[in-house]
């Protein structure tokens, strides 16, 4: 006879009801959604649809939680409306406005000070952590050297659907070990570039449009981030390749610009490796109308160019168009195909829309024939000149900010043109160190990773930076001396 009848009785039934009692506990929690509006107020118990936050600043400081989704209504966030620059967007959180009109009514327009790990201090609109999400929102930063977006080494962003417009230095930045997928996004009338992707940063950018801007695009350092479908037309230079980039493009329209398509530049060293098509994985790349080049590489390594839209006689420098191989392996990293839904309230009943990019079919393929070894084309000459007939050698400027925060916010130590993009005004001084010893050389460099050496008046110095104006190189001679470096200023000639 069994002395426990109750403990079996009970011990059956907690066993009948574990497993859905276990269910409910691993079960998602609901998306919790964060109502923000320039008409709203940011007091105690906001964020609800009849009473929202008046700024994102707000919204997020008492919503901090990973997964919130802050759903933006229409009008503008700005200083004015009460925003406190730059708006740090949290882990796993959405940004979203309307994804549906790219966010042409939901506008986030101001900047602030960010002290970035891999560069100086800079201004920003936005800055994004790890696995976040921004829709349908416009963003403007028209203060000095303005940045939109800015990836530090953040993993997993999506981005999509958004309008970047006017920033005063670049739209989007990805820097350190950023990963994204950029989509559908609309970039014009940004005075630096549309996207700069530097670092290690890796991910897809895909399916957007890249107008009226100084360089559409920025690849650079070790970056080997994925271009395909874009519309890249009407800039100063399409796409600007430089340090040891492999950049990855398929599929894009790259024409109508000012100056040069493409421009693959070489650097002390090493030099990029885009993959522009091989015969496993043709290009399907076009490039037209350009007007100096369609393509202008800079380097001595020829390009891998198979499978594209080109016309050899708008091509400048060496380009393989029989490459057996892309140069890389794996440039995505971690970025889904299908990107995840996120639920989108409607103003009737709260229901989800799903969001996923836009697929943009691929143009049709122009095979060029190879050309012979023996038949290369003449030394590259990188043009500032619009004039496609003028054939007088310059360099095209890539400003960078340095690994240093305590650095001055405008160093240039790459090879300059007479432009200062800071300030637009024409460069009045260099800053060099006399001493090209190896020793002095390698420890200029950990201060200023670009410094180059340079011929002046029978010369050899190594030029540290290039200003506009006295003070910024003034404080850069005193970071030198802090670290027991002598440097001078001379004029720019």
């Amino acid at each position: 006879m069994n002395k426990f009848p109750c403990l079996i009785n009970v011990t059956f039934l907690l066993a009948l009801i574990a497993p859905s009692t276990a269910w409910a506990q691993s079960a998602p929690a609901p998306q919790k959604i964060v109502f923000v509006s320039p008409q709203g107020s940011d007091t105690v118990g906001a964020g609800t649809q009849t009473q929202a936050f008046r700024t994102i600043t707000a919204a997020i400081a008492a919503n901090p939680q990973e997964g919130t989704v802050f759903q933006l209504g229409a009008g503008t966030y700005s200083a004015t409306t009460g925003e406190s620059f730059p708006i740090r967007l949290p882990k796993g959180a959405v940004l979203r406005g309307n994804p549906s009109a790219n966010g042409t009514n939901v506008i986030i327009n101001g900047g602030g000070r960010f002290v970035s790990s891999t560069f100086a201090s800079q201004n920003i609109a936005i800055v994004a952590a790890n696995n976040s999400r921004i829709e349908g929102v416009t963003v403007s930063n028209n203060n000095p050297r303005g940045y939109g977006l800015w990836l530090e080494s953040s993993r997993n962003v999506v981005i999509t659907n958004n309008n970047f417009i006017r920033n005063t230095h670049d739209g989007i930045f990805l820097t350190g070990s950023a990963n994204a997928y950029i989509g559908n996004n609309l970039f014009t009338g940004n005075t630096g570039s549309g996207i700069s992707a530097l670092g290690t940063s890796t991910g897809e950018i895909r399916d957007n449009k890249f107008e009226n801007t100084g360089f559409g695009l920025s690849i650079g350092q070790q970056s080997q981030v994925v271009l395909a479908n874009n519309n890249i037309s009407r800039n100063v230079d399409g796409i600007v390749i430089s340090n040891t980039a492999q950049p990855t493009l398929r599929g894009n329209a790259i024409v109508d610009n000012q100056r040069n398509g493409l421009v693959v530049l070489s650097s002390s060293n090493g030099s990029p490796r885009p993959d522009l098509g091989t015969t496993s994985s043709q290009g399907n790349n076009n490039f037209s109308n350009n007007r100096e080049f369609d393509i202008n590489n800079a380097t001595t390594i020829p390009l891998a160019a198979v499978g594209n839209q080109i016309n050899r006689s708008r091509v400048k420098g060496l380009v393989d168009l029989t490459a057996s191989r892309s140069p890389i392996t794996s440039p995505i990293s971690s970025i889904p195909t299908q990107l995840p839904s996120i639920p989108a309230p409607s103003a009737n009943n709260g229901s989800a829309i799903p969001v996923q990019p836009s697929v943009s079919p691929k143009p049709t393929t122009i095979f060029v024939p190879a050309k012979p070894p023996s038949q290369s084309l003449p030394s590259p000459v990188v043009s500032t000149n619009p004039s496609a007939n003028n054939t007088s050698p310059t360099t095209i400027t890539i400003e960078r900010e340095y690994s240093n925060p305590s650095l001055p916010p405008r160093v240039a130590a790459l090879p300059p043109s007479t432009i200062d993009p800071t300030t637009g005004k024409p460069f009045q001084y260099r800053v060099i160190v006399s001493n090209t010893s190896t020793v002095v050389t390698q420890k200029v460099k950990t201060i200023v990773p670009d410094a180059f050496r340079l011929s002046r008046s029978g010369r050899t110095m190594l030029q540290v930076g290039a200003y506009s104006d006295r003070p910024a190189a003034n404080e850069l001679i005193q970071k030198l001396a802090q670290s027991g470096l002598s440097a001078e200023i001379i004029p720019f000639q």
